[in-house]
């Protein structure tokens, strides 16, 4: 692969993670807007805006983190850190809607330490291999971690 089909690849990856997430978060606006306001949060809740700015930032990680993978030599590892991020990927997707449209904040936690966990994994498995994904993919844990203690104290408090 030369160097400039490499980098158009990197961009696509970087610019589709964050159009998703983007489109995501602007269907889900409203509930943000509206029920999200009238929870009980924690008082370590960050306003609005710093959510968009830290996904835009985690997502752009995020997306260098699967270019980075999916160039690299297949191997039987490199399939299962493959699976992990595919997985850990479609739930980060599912979990805004479990959340904000459909309310179901039980649901959306159970949902978020699955992602926490195959994150974990992710990382533990591509240290050898690829350290770079696992150094990118260490913010993102540990804003996941945090993302679930925000939702933990909503599903207790309201």
């Amino acid at each position: 692969m030369n160097i400039n089909k490499s980098y158009i690849n990197l961009a696509l990856w970087i610019l589709t993670l964050m159009f998703v997430g983007s489109a995501i978060g602007s269907v889900m606006q409203g509930s943000v807007d509206t029920w999200y306001k009238t929870l009980v949060r924690s008082p370590l809740t960050p306003p609005n805006y710093v959510f968009g700015i830290a996904w835009s930032i985690l997502y752009a990680m995020i997306g260098v983190s699967g270019w980075l993978i999916w160039k690299k030599e297949p191997s039987s590892n490199i399939q299962l850190i493959k699976q992990l991020y595919t997985a850990q990927l479609i739930l980060n997707w599912c979990w805004t809607p479990l959340f904000f449209r459909y309310h179901q904040t039980s649901l959306a936690l159970i949902c978020m330490i699955m992602i926490i966990i195959l994150v974990s994994i992710l990382i533990s498995k591509a240290y050898k291999t690829l350290p770079n994904v696992s150094f990118l993919m260490t913010p993102y844990l540990l804003w996941l971690i945090f993302a679930s203690h925000l939702n933990a104290y909503i599903l207790i408090y309201n």
